[in-house]
């Protein structure tokens, strides 16, 4: 009885702290993953992609956020897309869509209300999308690139 009384703690003791060190990670950043591939997983050939929902001059946008994890610069190129609330995807998928970025070798770029990278900024009303019925952010077609070849 002893035993299983201990190893009852140690499992809700370690639930806690796994539990804990998600919320703390999840206050600290507002940043969620994109799913590049159908697992979810949001880093492809050594870049990490996410965003955030946010507003930038009185406008709804989607702030992406590019990490290169690589020892050398990459080219990553991706299509924007939305997904609503009530399960609609509204993509961009023309060539003047097309979002493209260099990142210097293990460097991060953030999308921000400043415009000096002006595809890290996605516009909702650009979908026809409310804020209130976003539910996630895709990035279409999401390849990288080494950018030194």
């Amino acid at each position: 009885m002893k035993k299983n009384l201990y190893f009852a703690f140690c499992f809700l003791l370690s639930f806690l702290f796994v539990t804990f060190n998600s919320l703390e990670g999840f206050s600290q950043s507002n940043w969620n993953p994109i799913g590049l591939d159908v697992a979810g997983h949001n880093t492809m050939s050594g870049v990490e992609a996410s965003y955030q929902l946010s507003t930038c001059n009185g406008a709804d946008v989607v702030f992406v956020q590019l990490i290169n994890h690589n020892a050398y610069a990459v080219t990553v190129e991706w299509y924007p897309a939305v997904f609503t609330q009530d399960h609609q995807w509204f993509k961009k998928e023309t060539p003047a869509d097309k979002k493209s970025v260099t990142l210097n070798a293990n460097s991060q770029l953030d999308g921000d209300c400043s415009g000096t990278k002006p595809e890290m900024i996605i516009l909702l009303s650009d979908f026809s999308v409310q804020a209130i019925n976003f539910f996630r952010y895709g990035a279409l077609n999401f390849s990288v690139t080494n950018a030194g070849q």
